[in-house]
């Protein structure tokens, strides 16, 4: 995987990481099948980090999924959950257990 960076929590933000999980897959599954796999298991994390749904969420969710690539040079089977503002402004602080 490729490494991304580390901001301090009071620094502003685009993006916060509220999961890390690897796939179930054995096999490369094609990148449809991850992209499935990946918002199945953002939309499960979601709530429990934010503690709010995210249909009702300020936040929205998004992903990172392994390439072909990094499937077989890396062995990178990490789906990387982010979430950001709908609104486009950046985070300052941490969203756990924020409810937005």
């Amino acid at each position: 995987m490729t490494e991304l960076p580390e901001v301090e929590c009071g620094v502003a933000h685009t993006h916060e990481i509220i999961a890390i999980v690897n796939s179930e897959s054995d096999t490369y599954p094609g990148f449809e099948a991850l992209e499935a796999e990946a918002q199945a298991a953002c939309l499960a994390e979601f709530e429990p980090y934010i503690g709010i749904n995210p249909f009702d969420s300020e936040l929205f969710v998004s992903w990172l999924v392994p390439t072909l690539t990094t499937w077989d040079r890396d062995d990178d089977r990490q789906i990387v959950c982010v979430v950001g503002n709908t609104n486009g402004a950046d985070l300052v602080g941490s969203v756990e257990n924020s409810a937005r």
